[in-house]
């Protein structure tokens, strides 16, 4: 199953195969513009994810 996020800050949209596939993307884009934090879908839901 496919993971999707969206960067909080920018609205940059990522994809994975798995959370931390998602997460190692979305440390590449933070690192770049300084962003701390993504929204992803989990059953339905929507959470904030933050990466440090």
């Amino acid at each position: 199953m496919k993971v999707y996020g969206t960067c909080t800050a920018c609205q940059f949209e990522a994809s994975g195969d798995t959370i931390e596939q998602l997460d190692a993307k979305f440390k590449h884009h933070f690192i770049m513009l300084g962003h701390s934090s993504y929204f992803h879908k989990e059953n339905s839901v929507e959470k904030i994810r933050k990466i440090s």
